[in-house]
């Protein structure tokens, strides 16, 4: 068994807060990027700390995911710095760090990366609805999730509960697996934080920094299975349904048909790497009298155009990135579940090449390699 290390305090969000302010007694840590909440209107949001004063305020544990973190990670980490900084990210989060890390845009040097249990999130819009948005709401929803074993849970079956957003529903890696310090709440006393390294610089920092010294719970094995597979059957759930609305280009638009093209998807989504887009060149400055034309020959010409187009060359473009972190549906401003299509669309990409988004870092990315006999079936050789 995994050896892990304890923290204790007076809640989980205190134990927490206790092991992040004992990093800054290291020599080499200068800050720490993690969620903080605000005191006067408490939304959350990526704060990097470098006053331990402020992690009293430190909140990743909340039900709001206001966007993926990786992409700040890569923002911070184009260049080497002087000082290490730790950062606190959800699974999701995590991966897409990898990802990126693997295409050059993100940096591993210097860098210590936490995670945890991750309980999920509600949707930006049903977070700021909340009229508690207070610390103990935070402690209360991590309550109701550990008691629910992490479940899925279907709101049409409880009006009094709220729903997480169909993503954290669905996701089948809301436990850390790659992290330098990983934390586990399942299984776990309300008091207590358990923590173990997957790496060697991981369990430097663990060392002499924690209370005891103990295996993690027999029963979290099974407690993770149950987890995953109950998400695994919503998901399945999900995609059928997604699958009826989607399984033409001509029902593919319907589902897209409220999109303005803001690209809001686009730049929320951590893995959507380009600097420049296509759509935004002049490839799709059309002149008036193109559009008069296309009207004229079809008959009616919806507008914006090139919808569909976007949203299909978004899912070539990072399916096989994709790490299913639901924040293209959470930045959408007419509500289009986009992260069940790109979900859905990403697993079967990843499938098809064996490749597991963001699991692991020494992992080939798939179109980097070759190999000399696959997908015979598809090319027939």
């Amino acid at each position: 068994m995994e050896e892990t290390y304890e923290i204790k305090g007076a809640d989980r969000l205190e134990a927490l807060r206790n092991f992040l302010g004992s990093l800054f007694e290291t020599d080499n840590i200068g800050s720490i990027l993690v969620p903080v909440q605000n005191e006067t209107t408490h939304t959350i949001m990526p704060t990097l700390v470098s006053d331990p004063a402020v992690l009293a305020m430190a909140d990743p544990f909340a039900p709001c995911f206001p966007l993926n973190g990786a992409k700040l990670v890569s923002n911070l980490t184009k260049r080497p710095g002087d000082k290490t900084m730790a950062v606190v990210l959800r699974p999701c989060e995590l991966r897409a760090l990898v990802e990126l890390v693997k295409i050059k845009q993100a940096r591993m040097d210097h860098l210590i990366t936490i995670s945890f249990d991750c309980p999920g999130a509600y949707s930006n819009k049903v977070f700021n609805r909340l009229p508690d948005r207070q610390e103990g709401h935070t402690l209360g929803f991590l309550k109701k999730r550990l008691e629910s074993g992490f479940q899925y849970h279907d709101q049409d079956q409880d009006k009094n509960e709220i729903s997480l957003t169909t993503a954290c529903s669905i996701c089948t890696s809301p436990f850390p697996e790659n992290a330098d310090i990983c934390i586990t709440l399942v299984d776990q006393p309300a008091d207590t934080l358990g923590l173990f390294a997957t790496t060697d610089r991981g369990r430097e920092l663990l060392m002499g920094r924690t209370s005891s010294v103990k295996s993690l719970p027999e029963t979290r094995d099974e407690s993770i299975k149950a987890v995953l597979d109950q998400r695994k059957d919503a998901g399945k759930k999900v995609f059928e349904v997604l699958k009826s609305k989607t399984a033409t280009l001509e029902k593919l638009g319907s589902y897209l048909s409220v999109c303005v093209n803001c690209y809001n998807c686009r730049v929320a989504c951590p893995v959507c790497f380009c600097r420049e887009c296509v759509f935004n060149t002049d490839v799709f400055d059309y002149e008036p009298f193109q559009y008069a034309t296309w009207a004229k020959n079809k008959g009616s010409l919806r507008m914006p155009m090139d919808t569909v187009f976007f949203h299909v060359t978004r899912m070539i473009h990072m399916g096989l990135s994709c790490v299913g972190c639901g924040q293209c549906s959470n930045a959408c401003p007419n509500d289009i579940p986009l992260a069940e299509l790109f979900v859905s669309v990403g697993k079967e990409a990843q499938k098809g090449f064996e490749y597991g988004a963001g699991k692991d870092l020494d992992e080939p990315f798939p179109l980097s390699i070759f190999f000399e006999n696959e997908f015979q079936d598809v090319t027939g050789i």
